[in-house]
C-alpha cells in the first residue's frame, strides 16, 4: 500500500517537473491558441487573410491620401511617424512595411522596420537600442493585450489570440517587427 502511494507521489512529481519545464512562451502560445480569439487586424486596414491585390489597393489608396510613400529601393511601403512634441524633429520615425504572402497570395505576416529618420552612427540617442522601447510602447498601444516577453537572442514576443508579434534590434539603425498569423505559421512549421 505504501509502495503504491510512493509510486503515485513520484509520478505526480515527475509530471509536475515536466509541465513546469515548459517555457513561458510555449505556455502563452498554448493559452492563446486555445482561447479561439481572432485578431486579424494589422494596421492601415490591412488584415491577415487579405489578398495580394487587396494589399496593393490599400497601399495605393493610402498613397493617394499622402499617408504613405514608397520606401528605399521600392522594397517597402514607407510611413513617417511624428512625435507628439513637434519641436523634437530628430525623433521622427521611419516605418517601413511589406506583407508576406502564402503561396496562394494571401497575407499571412507583415514585415516591419523602424528607424529614426535623422539616424547616424554617431548620434547615440538615435540608435536602435534607444528606439526599441519606444517601438515596444507603440506596439502595445496599437495591439493591446498580453505584454511582450523576452525569448532567446533578446527577441521580444507577444501573442494575442492568433496574432504573434516579434520585436528585435536588427542593426544599430533598425528595429525589426514581424506580425504573424500564428496558426498559419505553426501549420507550416510542421510540414
Amino acid at each position: 500500500m505504501r509502495l503504491n502511494n510512493l509510486i503515485k507521489q513520484i509520478f505526480f512529481l515527475l509530471m509536475l517537473t515536466v509541465f513546469s519545464c515548459e517555457s513561458e512562451y510555449t505556455k502563452m502560445v498554448k493559452n492563446e491558441m486555445a482561447s479561439g480569439k481572432q485578431n486579424n487586424g494589422i494596421f492601415y486596414g490591412l488584415k491577415f487573410g487579405q489578398t495580394k491585390k487587396d494589399f496593393f489597393k490599400i497601399c495605393w489608396d493610402l498613397n493617394k491620401k499622402e499617408m504613405v510613400t514608397n520606401g528605399p529601393e521600392n522594397n517597402y511601403v514607407q510611413v513617417i511617424l511624428y512625435p507628439q512634441d513637434s519641436t523634437k524633429t530628430t525623433e521622427k520615425i521611419r516605418m517601413l512595411f511589406y506583407a508576406k504572402f502564402s503561396p496562394d497570395n494571401i497575407i499571412r505576416a507583415m514585415d516591419v522596420k523602424f528607424s529614426y529618420v535623422a539616424w547616424s552612427p554617431w548620434a547615440k540617442d538615435l540608435l536602435a537600442d534607444k528606439l526599441l522601447p519606444k517601438v515596444q510602447d507603440t506596439l502595445m498601444k496599437w495591439f493591446p493585450g498580453n505584454p511582450f516577453i523576452k525569448v532567446k537572442n533578446d527577441i521580444l514576443v507577444k501573442v494575442d489570440g492568433n496574432r504573434q508579434i516579434q520585436l528585435a534590434k536588427e542593426s544599430d539603425r533598425d528595429v525589426s517587427v514581424l506580425i504573424e498569423d500564428l496558426p498559419y505559421k505553426l501549420k507550416n512549421l510542421n510540414k
